[in-house]
C-alpha cells in the first residue's frame, strides 16, 4: 500500500523514530517478521537491519508497484534475507500459506490498518501464522490532536484541514492511533503498551509541510478538496510561516502499540 505518508517516511527523523518503535518492541537480530502494507520497503529495510542476516522478513503489499520499488531498495543495499508478496490485504493470510503455523516471532505495520475497513478481522487472518509469545508492534498517523500551535499558522491550518479531508475521503480512519488497543485486543491479541510522538514542523531533517501538500496534490485534487493553485499558494505561504524557528507547529502524531500472542 503506497500514499504519501510512505514516501515521507523515507526522511531519516521519521525512519529514526520508527526504528526506536520497532527496537522497544522487541525486534531484534534472528527473528522472522511478517510485515504487512510494506509500501516502497522504508519499513522493511529497517526490520531487515533489526533482525539482521540471521533472520527474515516476509513483506506483503497488494501494489506491484510499490512491491517493485521495495525490491530495488533491497538490491540497492544489498538485503537477501527478505520475501515479497503481492496479496490483497484483507486477506492477507493467503501470502503465507507456503510456511507452518506458528512460524513468525513478530508482526509489524505502519500506516496500514488505518485504511483497512477491518484491520482487526485482518489481524485475525494473520495469528494462526505467530509462535505463541510473538510481538505485534504498529505505528499509525492520527490527526486528532493535531493541529498544535499556540501561535497563529493559517497557512499550515489550511493545509492540515485538506490532507484530513482527503483521508476522510480516502476512506481512511484519521483516529487510527487511538483505535489501535481495542483493535489488537479484537484481533485476539493481549495489549501491552501505546506511546506517541508529535511530528513537528521546522526541525531540520523533517519533511516540510509544503513538500508533503505538494506530492499529496493529486490526490486532494482528485478528491475536491482543493485545487491546484489553491495549493500551491498554500505551499509558499507556509515557507513564509514556517521562517521563524521559535514557533511550534504539531502536524501531526504518530501512535505505535504493541502486543502479544497468546
Amino acid at each position: 500500500m503506497t500514499n504519501a505518508f510512505e514516501k515521507a517516511a523515507s526522511m531519516e527523523r521519521d525512519n529514526s523514530m520508527t526504528r526506536r518503535f520497532l527496537a522497544d518492541a522487541g525486534i531484534g537480530p534472528g527473528m522472522r517478521v511478517v510485515e504487512i502494507g510494506c509500501g516502497g520497503g522504508e519499513v522493511t529495510q529497517l526490520l531487515a537491519e533489526l533482525v539482521g542476516q540471521s533472520g527474515r522478513i516476509v513483506a506483503i503489499d497488494r501494489e506491484p508497484g510499490a512491491l517493485a520499488i521495495a525490491r530495488q531498495r533491497m538490491r540497492e543495499r544489498h538485503i537477501e534475507h527478505v520475501q515479497f508478496v503481492q496479496c490483497d490485504l484483507t486477506a492477507p493470510a493467503a501470502a503465507l500459506t507456503a510456511y507452518a503455523p506458528g512460524s513468525f516471532d513478530a508482526l509489524a505495520g505502519r500506516r496500514v490498518l488505518m485504511y483497512l475497513p477491518q484491520p482487526a478481522a485482518t489481524l485475525r487472518h494473520l495469528a494462526n501464522w505467530l509462535r505463541s509469545g510473538a510481538c505485534i508492534v504498529f505505528e499509525e498517523t492520527d490527526t486528532t490532536l493535531v493541529p498544535g500551535r499556540i501561535s497563529p499558522m493559517p497557512a499550515h491550518d489550511r493545509a492540515a484541514t485538506w490532507m484530513r479531508s482527503m483521508l476522510l475521503a480516502e476512506g481512511a480512519n484519521v483516529h487510527m492511533g487511538f483505535a489501535l488497543p481495542a483493535t489488537l485486543v479484537q484481533a485476539g491479541f493481549a495489549f501491552e503498551r501505546i506511546r506517541a510522538e508529535a511530528v513537528i514542523q521546522g526541525q531540520g531533517t523533517q519533511f516540510p509541510l509544503s513538500a508533503l501538500l505538494k506530492l499529496m496534490t493529486p490526490r486532494i485534487v482528485q478528491h475536491g478538496v482543493a485545487t491546484e493553485s489553491e495549493i500551491e499558494a498554500a505551499a509558499q505561504e507556509i515557507d513564509a510561516e514556517a521562517n521563524d524557528p521559535t514557533v511550534v507547529y504539531v502536524s501531526a502524531v504518530a501512535f505505535c502499540a504493541t502486543a502479544r500472542m497468546p
